[in-house]
């Protein structure tokens, strides 16, 4: 069994003593096949509760106000043809970004999750785990820990008998942008090549061209529609309705005017008139230089490997190629060739270097300087504008 297996088996639902009767297996088959009908090969959208998107928003805010790290969760919910309905959603415990200890991490998240899920199910509670959400600041999301999350989930929803692969989705909400009166949600999808790439091993050159991946195709996004149940919408009308006055011979008095509540209207808000964007520009542009950083590392060390892996080959080769002309000169004088298999023994070539880590800063890196991109144009914009209308 594999890590990834091993993962996924935390959450399996528990074993069953009863054996059903034979009209018990046919409502159930029944069942399993309207299920089966609303279920989909491909998720075509997400569909979001209004309380899990508070839920995330406070998790997200919390969480870098607290240690200044990005937030993640799990998400619970359903597929109905194709669009996945988000219900609820729970935080799991932080993973170290780029670590030694990143792989244990990622397996106690997911242990933790499992638990969550067991006692979500003993309170007849929603426990069907369909992705991850992620908390970024200016644009950076994308990580190994993330993806295997995502894979593992993906697993999970396969084994439980949901058609098609890599169906886990991924909510991104950057909280940087709450400070302007923004909430950006976007939701991801690992892609199909991706998944089968990954689930094969490492992510070797030869891998990578048969599946035709590049940093930019990794993920794919999907629309994200919000909405409220009935009865939540019903106690938002009750709480915005004003209530009709009752009918009175006698005006008000200056007294109950000052007792009651205001009721004029919020003032219009100008904060995209605002001019400080030193601030987030200076985090955009550290945010951009750090993941830069940080893929010039990577790059380095599979510059090294792939460089210790042709000297190798090279010594092996010039080894060959000795011996078979050795081999030649004993064979014209009628004497018995040397072996050559033993070249495997001598010669220890390493493993070809892993090219996840390389692909997913790529991909933070296009995010970095993406948002960087769209801060510098908008506070250019609003740059020009104010000195037009001062000049």
């Amino acid at each position: 069994m594999s890590r990834m297996e091993s993962l996924a088996s935390v959450a399996r639902p528990e074993e069953v003593a009863h054996e059903p009767t034979d009209e018990e297996r046919a409502a159930m088959s029944e069942l399993d096949r309207e299920a089966m009908q609303l279920d989909s090969e491909v998720i075509t959208n997400v569909q979001v509760d209004g309380m899990v998107l508070m839920k995330i928003i406070k998790h997200c805010k919390d969480n870098h106000a607290s240690n200044g790290a990005n937030a993640w969760g799990a998400l619970l919910g359903v597929d109905v043809g194709g669009t996945l309905d988000v219900s609820n959603a729970f935080g799991l415990p932080n993973v170290r970004e780029r670590s030694d200890e990143e792989d244990r991490s990622t397996k106690s998240s997911m242990q933790y999750m499992g638990e969550m899920l067991k006692l979500l199910r003993q309170v007849s509670a929603d426990q069907n785990a369909v992705g991850l959400y992620q908390g970024c600041f200016l644009g950076p999301f994308l990580n190994s820990a993330v993806v295997e999350g995502l894979n593992t989930l993906s697993l999970m929803m396969e084994r439980e008998g949901n058609q098609g692969k890599g169906k886990a989705v991924l909510l991104v909400h950057d909280y940087a942008q709450l400070a302007q009166g923004n909430t950006v949600l976007r939701a991801f999808k690992l892609s199909p090549s991706f998944v089968e790439a990954y689930r094969k091993g490492k992510m070797t050159v030869q891998n990578l061209t048969e599946h035709q991946l590049t940093f930019s195709n990794i993920l794919e996004e999907l629309p994200v529609e919000l909405h409220n149940t009935a009865l939540l919408n019903a106690f938002i009308t009750m709480l915005t309705t004003e209530a009709p006055k009752p009918q009175r011979i006698v005006s008000e008095t200056s007294i109950e005017r000052l007792q009651a509540p205001p009721n004029e209207p919020a003032p219009p808000a100008y904060l995209d008139l605002n001019l400080a964007l030193e601030p987030v520009l200076v985090s955009s542009v550290e945010t951009t230089l750090d993941t830069m950083e940080a893929y010039a590392a990577e790059a380095g060390n599979v510059g090294y490997q792939s460089r210790q892996i042709a000297r190798e080959k090279s010594r092996a080769e010039a080894y060959v190629s000795r011996r078979k002309a050795e081999n030649a000169s004993r064979e014209a004088a009628g004497l018995a060739p040397l072996p050559i298999d033993d070249v495997a023994k001598m010669f220890k070539i390493p493993p070809e270097p892993n090219r996840l880590e390389s692909l997913l800063l790529l991909n933070q890196l296009t995010a970095a300087s993406s948002r960087l991109s769209e801060t510098a144009a908008v506070g250019t914009v609003q740059l020009d504008a104010a000195r037009t209308g001062t000049a």
